[in-house]
């Protein structure tokens, strides 16, 4: 156990949520390992303590350098609550699965630690696809999204199929200004045709958790009856998303930001899986050139430095279709794309943020991105994150 009476101002802590707790199914941590090697790895020169679980003590034995690796005998919250206090400023990786990544900020702020990344507001903000939606609606292109809460008091089930007669264009005139009309008793609700209920339309649409990463638990609509399948998936009393369904180029950008001014450090193309089932992400490479580069990575600026507190490493989800683009959601934390960008990007992407927020150096002090060569990262057949640089 590394002693704690050395931390001194200058001092960070550096965490992985899932690295730093027990962890039964290791088959879900191959990202969050990279992740957290590669943040490490970028802060080698800095005064880092980081706390990992006994399963993963190991995981910087083939480093070239020494980490002080703190092995937690206790929770990760329990640590937090008792220890944290002993440091001023944190860096750490997390997501937004039950809210970790808003507890976790939380609960650092309470014990006024610096976090090397966005404040709880934001965090809050961002780990909710309704909100974000609803916060930048018309200040950056996204897909019109609906807001979904699933019982029995509401008739969201003739809600969606509202929205999904109309957008194919069998109910109303087939815009997007109206309102669907959750809320409505039935009596303010046509009755709606279900002789097509089986009948596979053109236009589809997407169901998503409100709060969640990647593609879990996505329900792509193609006809009515899958309408009936949320309830499975989604169970009663929780709040979902309705879109349209968007065929089309998904990428991604990671930004650094100090809160105030966001810099957009690469476009990402991701590699992802959907079908009737569901989906899965599989990776992607990074640089991605697209000729739409300038105007997304202008979106995805626009769209950062609207959120207040968002700051540190940012990643914003994006598709593509012919010559629109679209915001599909924030994520205000480290993301899977910082693996490969870490090993051919000119600057030392924490170290950099440190300073940024830091107030050592501004956003002008940075000068121009580039790259050395291209990253991959994919899931190769046993679930491992597999890294190349071209």
């Amino acid at each position: 156990m590394v002693d704690l009476k050395d931390v001194n101002d200058d001092s960070i802590l550096v965490f992985e949520y899932f690295t730093s707790s027990i962890v039964e199914d290791l088959s879900i941590v191959p990202e969050a390992v990279e992740i957290l090697r590669s943040l490490v790895s970028d802060l080698k020169d800095e005064d880092i303590y980081v706390l990992v679980s006994k399963q993963f003590e190991k995981i910087f034995d083939d480093f070239d350098f020494d980490v002080k690796t703190v092995v937690l005998e206790e929770s990760l919250e329990e640590f937090l609550e008792k220890e944290a206090y002993i440091f001023d400023n944190a860096m750490f990786i997390a997501a937004e699965d039950d809210n970790n990544l808003y507890n976790l900020t939380k609960l650092l702020e309470s014990k006024n630690v610096k976090i090397y990344g966005s404040d709880s507001y934001a965090v809050k903000l961002a780990s909710d696809k309704y909100e974000t939606f609803d916060y930048l609606s018309k200040r950056v292109p996204q897909p019109m999204t609906y807001n979904i809460l699933l019982n029995n008091k509401t008739y969201w089930k003739r809600a969606i199929q509202i929205f999904f007669d109309t957008i194919n264009g069998d109910y109303g005139d087939g815009k997007d200004d109206g309102t669907v009309p959750i809320m409505q008793k039935p009596k303010d609700i046509p009755v709606l045709d279900n002789s097509d209920r089986d009948m596979v339309k053109e236009n589809k649409l997407i169901a998503k958790p409100r709060f969640g990463v990647d593609c879990d638990n996505i329900k792509i609509i193609s006809s009515k009856k899958d309408i009936d399948d949320l309830e499975e998936i989604f169970g009663e009393g929780s709040r979902f998303i309705v879109q349209p369904y968007i065929e089309g180029d998904v990428c991604s950008v990671c930004l650094i930001s100090d809160g105030k001014t966001a810099i957009p450090l690469s476009l990402n193309k991701q590699i992802v899986e959907i079908d009737e089932d569901g989906g899965e992400y599989l990776g992607g490479y990074v640089p991605y050139e697209h000729h739409l580069k300038d105007k997304i990575f202008e979106v995805a600026k626009k769209a950062c430095e609207y959120v207040p507190g968002l700051k540190g490493f940012i990643g914003i989800d994006f598709i593509i279709e012919d010559d629109y683009i679209y915001l599909l959601e924030i994520n205000s934390r480290f993301t899977t794309s910082y693996v490969g960008l870490q090993k051919i990007i000119n600057i030392n992407v924490a170290k950099t943020i440190i300073d940024l927020i830091d107030k050592k150096i501004s956003a002008e002090d940075i000068g121009e991105i580039f790259y050395s060569s291209k990253a991959s990262f994919c899931k190769d057949e046993k679930g491992n994150l597999d890294i190349k640089v071209e």
